[in-house]
């Protein structure tokens, strides 16, 4: 499956406990992991149903930086939309830099802070998996300042929005299909510390993904709740990387 230039192709996690986040996750979602490979760090590819789903990348002892999930998008040049990136008001965070035959990769920052990355596929084209328990739902950015943001993305990656009536928050979209969201509602939520992209995995059942998250070692930050898209919850890892679950079907259907 290829992506078009500017849409969510992958997201991974960085965590500075490999083997107890591959557990969590088995756990909660069902995913088995191919062999990690020394060449790339021992980055670790996850399957649902023998499906690429997302990668784990190990970060090595005394790094600095979080546990985090990070959302790929799609690039046809990355080079020029690391260029793109500098010239609207964001930052090259790391790259961009060649993965062996895999592709192009770099990771950036938006002017308001939120971290995400960029993939120029080669062989690794991004997600297989787009249904079932553990497949990527949906991406969103939540930011304090959405006006930004929302101009910052719409540039980048060439997307129009539509605003959901009654709240602030924005559907980027290629055509008539929105693809993710940019939410200036980070502030009323104490889940959110900064701003940053969230990766929404699709689950069956939220309620039962919520206590399955906790009884592993991890955390509900926002309790499961209905929205007029589904329901959802807000959790964390033993790690501390935050994330999303849902069941897009409203509870009244």
């Amino acid at each position: 499956m290829t992506y078009p230039a500017g849409q969510p192709s992958w997201t991974d996690l960085a965590t500075p406990m490999p083997d107890q986040s591959k557990a969590f996750y088995t756990a909660l979602f069902g995913w088995e992991y191919g062999e990690s490979s020394e060449e790339y760090g021992h980055y670790a590819m996850a399957f649902q149903d023998g499906k690429l789903a997302t990668g784990l990348a190990p970060l090595p002892p005394g790094a600095e930086m979080p546990s985090a999930w990070t959302v790929y998008f799609a690039s046809d040049d990355i080079a020029a939309d690391a260029e793109h990136v500098t010239r609207l008001g964001g930052q090259v965070i790391m790259g961009p830099m060649q993965i062996g035959d895999q592709g192009h990769m770099g990771v950036f920052s938006d002017p308001t802070g939120a971290t995400f990355g960029l993939w120029q596929a080669g062989n690794h084209q991004g997600f297989e998996a787009r249904e079932g328990d553990g497949s990527v739902a949906w991406v969103e950015v939540n930011t304090r300042d959405s006006a930004r943001a929302l101009s910052f993305y719409t540039q980048l990656f060439g997307a129009e929005s539509t605003p959901i009536e009654g709240a602030d928050y924005h559907q980027l979209r290629h055509g008539e299909q929105g693809y993710a969201g940019v939410s200036g509602h980070g502030a009323n939520w104490e889940a959110v510390t900064e701003p940053h992209w969230v990766t929404y995995f699709y689950v069956t059942d939220v309620d039962r993904a919520a206590q399955v998250a906790q009884d592993q070692g991890g955390k509900v930050l926002v309790a499961p709740f209905d929205m007029p898209y589904g329901r959802m919850a807000v959790l964390a890892d033993p790690a501390g990387a935050t994330f999303s679950v849902m069941n897009p079907k409203p509870a009244d259907d």
